[in-house]
This record gives C-alpha cells, structure tokens and sequence, in this order.
C-alpha cells in the first residue's frame, strides 16, 4: 500500500471514530501513524514529516481542507465510513474489508474542461446562452461582447434577470443547473468556454429591485495552488443600483490572441447561431459595437409566394413534432453550402445538414430551418447524439420527414436542370431543328403523309433501244412539305431603349393536307416516366417537351441530343396519327428524319471546317503581304 492510500484510510478511521470531520495532525500521528508505517512498510527516520507532505498532497487533491489554528478537514465526511464484514465463506483467504474511499476530482479538472476543442466564437456562444436563458419575457434582451483587440480581454454583459445570490453560487459549481427545456441544461457551459478563452475570469451580477451585486472570481493558478471543491469566496456588494439587472462576464489572461477579423468573424457566426432569436426581436447582440445580422437568403420566391419560405410542422412517428421552413436557393452552392440550419431550442447545433435527402449537386439549392427541441445533444452542445433514437428517426430514410422531403427534392432536380439549359443550348438547338426541316423536305416519302389527297396520274415515256415503255408514276403536286417563314423579335432592354427587331425562324410543316408550326421547349413534366410529350392544335400547332425530369436526361451532357430525337418522334407520330396509318411507321419515319438530318448536318460541319481553313489561310496571306509591305518601308526595296 502507498502512503497516500494509507494516511487517507487512517483519516477515514479516525473521523469515524470520533464523529468530527476535522483533526489535528498530530491528532493523526497519535491515532494512525504507527499502523501507517506498518501499512506502507516505511523504513525511514522521518515519518512524520512524511505525514506532512502527504496532508499536503491530500489538500491539492481536495481529499482535506486545511481550516486556521492547524485543523485539517475531511472534505467528504460521513459518521459511517469503514465497513469490515467477515466473510466466514470467502475459502480461508482472511477478510474481506470494504471502506469508503474519496472520489473527489482533483483540482486540474476545472481547466481541463475547457479544454474541449471549442473555437472562439464557439466558446462565447455558450455564453450568450445563458444570457437568452436569463432574458425577460416582454422585452428585447440585448447582448454585448466586447473582444480588445490589443489580447487584455474578452467580456460578455446583458441586460437579462440576473442571478440572485444561490443561483449565484451555483453558476461556479461543475454541472449545477437547474434549468429545463432551456440553452444551458448541463451546468457545463459557463465554466467550459470561460476556461476555453482564458485562465482567470469575474462574474458580476444583479438582479432588478436589489442594491446587492454578487462576484465571483476564478483564478486557474490560485485554484490549481488551493482551491477547494466544497466551498468558494462569493463577494457581496451593496449599493447598486435598483433599476439595473444583468450579468457579465470578463475573461482575462486570455488563451489566444485576437486579430483584427476576429470580431466580424465572431458576430457572422452568432448572427447564424441565433438567427431564431434575431429576427424574432427577442435578442440583440451586438460585437464590438455592430449588431450581428442574419444574412438574408436569396430564396426562388416562385416556389413559395411571397417569400420563397415554404413553413411546416410535421408529426413524427415517436409523436415528437419538428418544426421550420424549407426552400429554395436562388443560385445553389458548389461547395456545400446547403441544407438545413438545426437548431434545438433557438441555438444552432448544426450547418448545411443533408437532413431528408443526401448530398447530390440536383439538391444545391435546397435550404431550410429546422427546429428538433426534442433531439438530445452532447454537453458541448456542438451535436446531437447520433445514437439517440429519436435522432435515428430523423435520419432514417423511410421516415416521415424523408417522406416530407420528396416534393421539394423533385422541384430543386427541375429547378438545377432548367439552369443548365441555357442560351447556348437553345441555339443549338435551333440549328438542328433547322437542320431537321432541311431533311424533312428531302424524304419523297413523306409527301404521301403530307397531302394523301393530291395525287394525280401522269404518263411518261422512256425510249428503251428500239420500242416506248410507258409508266405509271405517282406525282405529287410541286407544294413543299416544310415551310420556313421570318417573323419579327422583339430584344433587349424595354424599360430603357426602344425596341431592337431581331429575325427569326419559323418552322411549319404539313400533314394531311393541315399546316403545324412546329415549337420545341425543355420542360419539367412533373413526372420521370416519359422522356417527351406534345400538344397538337390545328390553330397552335405542334408543341413538343423535352421532359428535364426525365432520369437519363441529368445524367447526359448532350441536351440537344434528346430535343431532337424528340422532334423527330414527336412529328412522325402526329404524321402517323393524322393519316390513321399503323404505329410501328412511327419508328421508321423518325429513322429517316434522324439519318437525312444527320447527313446534312455533317455536310454543314465539312463545310465549316473548310471556312476555318480558308479562313486561315487568307489570314496566313494577309499576315504575309504585311511583313513585306513593312520591309519595304524599312529598306526601300522591294524583296526578291
């Protein structure tokens, strides 16, 4: 056995024996120190001041205080301390004692608490805390926090309620709280981040109609020295003002050096953690003198009028309600930056959470607010318990707020794929559905779709050697099948200058005898089922949607492909429809457009690339005859 076990049994013997919790050392010499010496087997001269170094040990561990006139304490006293049974069935091995033993924590707890990871702002958000737990009902509680900037100190003060003198007292105690359904649950906040920001730290406070002012001061080389976990100074001063109320919180000595974007950086990060309390107008907190202000999100009001915050409150299966609102973005992030802020009783615990749905580029525009009071969090308050069920219910993808979560999915898929159709594409596209009414116009065949009423007989004659052959041939009256027409469009700034007229073309095709412009329109059909769909109007014409929500559509980076492929289709059907002519036409009507269209539009790329090369070549002449024409002005000379 080791002295300090020894001497602490002794202890526990001799208050037992006696009934008092405090002894004199020599009280302890008489009592013990004989037994002591056995215990530990001590071989010395000196094992009285042994005792005494070990008392001292004892003391900075909190095992005993050392009160005045030489008395020494036993912190944690209880008349009945010792038990030592005998075991007459234990198989002869001598007895079995069972004694009461200290567990009290040793002094370099209070600072290690703090060390927890917590970032600056993280660490003063646990004060504001307590500070919106403090506040009064009826009226706007303000915060202020003022960090210097020269590294002398960080100081927290609101105008709450205040502590009264228990309360108080309680504040400096590890895990005291009585507080429920509110911020700080855990009586760990306060002294955590204060000794995450610095060694030394005050609390002064005062609650309204009383001139008492309570403080409280923490020093971590005094504690680490002498502190004692059973009792602490509380300074008591008279004559404050009635009508003020209010804490505040000055750390010193402090653990990290501010620079100078320390304070933007901290009033951006409360201005998000506390964005409920914000823009209700229950909190106001200021940094430095700047009121933290929650960015205003740039939301698609289109999908929620008139806002773009769509509000909800849902019902879970454990009956527990959550709570916010969801949206849209405006522009979704590329890096992240979206989903669910989480709160859980007004204080953020959570940034950007993929909460109903998982990280997909399609879901960048999603963002909401979501509020679960319900959920348990750790004691830093810096997440939730992911082994928690009523977290599991949240995350789970079978769940009702999965479920919840589908619609807005489906509409940020349309929303992120409408932006990817953009100009560029759309003029593509009208390249090749010129290039589509080029080839409809070279396929004979398709005459007979389009006037089935205007055939007329016609005899030709072919010389053959020495005789005439005459043929039947099917002649189609010289009316084209496509019509392509200009119309005028109207372009550029309204409000400011005039209309700019800008030519455009229109496509019109005949089918059994009727004229359709043809229109072609990437479209959300609300469903992924169909790659396509049309209308067909004798007045409006043919109208065909490509469907964007269609899977294999998000999964392509050649949008014009599928346009195509869908006219095509789209003006075989209406061919085959019109006339009352068997489907499997469809297909090979729509081949035919697809191939001549195809070819005509490889003969246009052929052609182009030989602009290039002219191109090229005229401007290799041009850069030629330059170079001459400025040596002849340098010599004088014409060069051979």
């Amino acid at each position: 056995m080791n002295w300090q076990d020894s001497v602490t049994n002794a202890i526990l013997r001799l208050t037992e024996q006696t009934g008092k919790a405090d002894f004199t050392r020599q009280d302890l010499i008489d009592f013990g120190l004989e037994q002591i010496v056995k215990e530990v087997g001590a071989q010395g001269k000196t094992p009285h001041q042994t005792l005494g170094r070990v008392l001292q040990e004892l003391r900075e561990q909190g095992i005993v205080s050392f009160e005045a006139n030489g008395i020494y304490r036993l912190v944690q006293f209880s008349k009945k301390q010792t038990v030592e049974p005998r075991d007459s069935n234990n198989g002869g091995k001598g007895n079995i004692k069972t004694k009461k033993i200290s567990i009290l924590p040793h002094r370099s707890l209070m600072p290690k608490i703090g060390q927890t990871g917590y970032s600056t702002s993280q660490a003063i958000a646990e004060l504001v805390d307590n500070s919106i737990d403090a506040r009064y009902e009826d009226k706007l509680l303000t915060v202020e926090i003022h960090v210097d900037l020269l590294g002398k100190f960080v100081e927290i003060s609101d105008d709450g309620a205040g502590m009264n003198e228990e309360t108080a007292a309680n504040s400096i105690k590890l895990a005291q709280s009585s507080k429920k359904e509110k911020l700080g649950e855990f009586g760990l906040g306060l002294k955590s981040s204060a000794t995450s920001l610095g060694k030394k730290f005050q609390i002064i406070t005062k609650q309204l109609d009383s001139d008492e002012e309570y403080i409280l001061e923490y020093d971590e080389k005094k504690w680490l020295e002498q502190g004692d976990w059973t009792s602490h100074d509380l300074k008591i001063q008279t004559g404050a003002d009635k009508l003020r109320s209010g804490t505040k919180i000055r750390i010193t000595d402090l653990s990290f050096k501010p620079n100078g974007h320390l304070p933007s950086s901290i009033r951006k990060d409360l201005s998000t953690r506390f964005a409920p309390y914000i823009e209700t107008g229950e909190v106001q907190i200021k940094v430095n003198g700047k009121r933290c202000e929650p960015d205003a999100l740039e939301l698609k009001t289109e999908y929620r009028p008139p806002d773009g915050k769509e509000e909800f409150r849902l019902k879970l299966e454990s009956g527990n309600e959550v709570w916010g609102w969801r949206g849209l973005l405006k522009k979704g992030s590329d890096k992240g930056d979206y989903g669910f802020r989480v709160f859980r009783r007004g204080r953020l615990i959570l940034q950007h959470a993929k909460i109903g749905f998982n990280p997909h580029p399609e879901a960048r525009q999603v963002i909401g607010e979501l509020h679960l009071d319900h959920v348990p969090v750790t004691h830093n308050k810096r997440e939730f318990i992911q082994e928690s069920p009523l977290w599991q219910e949240i995350i789970k993808e079978e769940g009702i707020f999965w479920q919840f979560m589908r619609d807005l999915l489906k509409e940020a898929r349309s929303s992120v794929r409408k932006t990817q159709i953009d100009q560029g594409i759309l003029d593509k596209m009208e390249i090749q559905k010129d290039n589509i009414m080029r080839a409809i116009k070279k396929i004979p065949q398709l005459k007979e779709y389009a006037f089935p009423e205007q055939k007329e007989k016609a005899r030709g004659t072919e010389e053959i050697h020495d005789g005439v052959d005459q043929l039947d041939i099917e002649k189609r009256d010289k009316q084209e099948i496509v019509n392509i027409e200009i119309e005028p469009e109207a372009t550029g700034d309204r409000t400011r200058k005039p209309k700019k007229l800008q030519q455009r073309k229109v496509y019109y095709i005949w089918v059994q005898g009727k004229r359709f412009r043809i229109q072609h329109s990437f479209a959300d059909l609300k469903t992924d089922e169909v790659l396509k769909d049309k209308t067909v109007d004798d007045v409006a014409g043919i109208h065909v949607f490509t469907n964007i929500a269609f899977p294999a559509f998000a999964t392509t980076k050649d949008h014009v492909f599928y346009g195509v492929w869908n006219i095509a289709e789209c003006i075989a059907e209406v061919m085959v429809e019109k006339n009352k002519r068997p489907l499997e036409e469809v297909i090979k009507i729509r081949d035919m457009i697809l191939k001549k269209s195809s070819e005509i539009t490889r003969e246009l790329d052929a052609v182009e690339q030989e602009k290039k090369v002219a191109e090229k070549l005229r401007a290799e002449y041009e850069e030629k005859v330059a170079r001459i024409k400025q040596m002849e002005l340098n010599t004088g000379e014409r060069p051979l």
